[in-house]
């Protein structure tokens, strides 16, 4: 299995209604995810700073799974008005962080 980290930022301003989208995450957004082979994911926020971390047998199949999913691009579009993304170009995705320390 393989832990997956990235950082994100959400606007000023957008606390409450980044809160509030994911308290109400579209069930088929969340079947794609598990779709995709997403477990164990869970999202912190910290101010403006977003940290977010994910298991998954297989992370590029997880990211070419979800590149084709149309209900993974519209949950995008539709966050993309509160959330600042820096994607590495390589993998269209967030930079990954490394893992320094990890204890079962």
């Amino acid at each position: 299995m393989q832990r997956v980290a990235f950082l994100m930022r959400i606007k000023p301003g957008t606390e409450a209604e980044y809160r509030h989208r994911h308290q109400q995450v579209w069930p088929e957004m969340l079947s794609e995810l598990r779709a995709a082979g997403c477990q164990n994911y869970s999202i912190y926020l910290q101010g403006l700073q977003l940290f977010a971390y994910f298991e998954v047998a297989d992370f590029a199949r997880f990211r070419t799974y979800l590149a084709s999913s149309s209900v993974s691009d519209r949950w995008e579009t539709f966050m993309s008005d509160i959330l600042e993304r820096e994607v590495d170009p390589t993998t269209s995705f967030p930079f990954l962080l490394e893992e320094v320390f990890h204890l079962d």
